[in-house]
């Protein structure tokens, strides 16, 4: 059992004082200092949330488990998980790999589907009149 010191307390109720969003920012920036699994994006070993819980007791257990759903979250991320591969863990270790159902899934992300961008009605005209001047040019001997 570890005991908390006095700075420890005092550092603790500071930061209980901050707004969750602060707080989850503060986390979110500590998190991605510290491990370079998660700045790098890499795909994350099955159960480090309770890892991150065991490393990370002087912040509030449901602001750790927010930190770590947003990046879940974040397209980088499901890239890692789409291009499946090795999972890691906080030691940056090998500790198992994406399935090939967890990176279907990711594939199926919307943030993986490509975005068809919408034509306006002058450019399908410009594309409709450069088809048939085309189609001139070819047909002129």
């Amino acid at each position: 059992m570890t005991k908390e010191t006095a700075v420890g307390a005092a550092l603790k109720a500071a930061v209980q004082t901050m707004s969750k969003k602060k707080q989850t920012e503060m986390i979110a920036d500590y998190i991605y200092k510290k491990y370079d699994v998660f700045s790098r994006f890499k795909p994350l070993a099955i159960g480090i949330d309770k890892d991150l819980l065991a490393v990370l007791t002087q912040f509030d257990p449901t602001l750790v488990s927010r930190v770590l759903a947003n990046h879940c979250r974040r397209p980088r991320y499901i890239k890692a998980l789409a291009r499946g591969g090795k999972r890691f863990g906080l030691d940056g270790k090998f500790k198992g790999e994406v399935t090939e159902e967890e990176q279907k899934i990711a594939q199926e992300h919307p943030c993986m589907q490509v975005k068809e961008t919408p034509t306006t009605e002058a450019e399908e005209q410009s594309n409709n009149i450069s088809a048939s001047e085309e189609q001139q040019a070819i047909n002129t001997p």
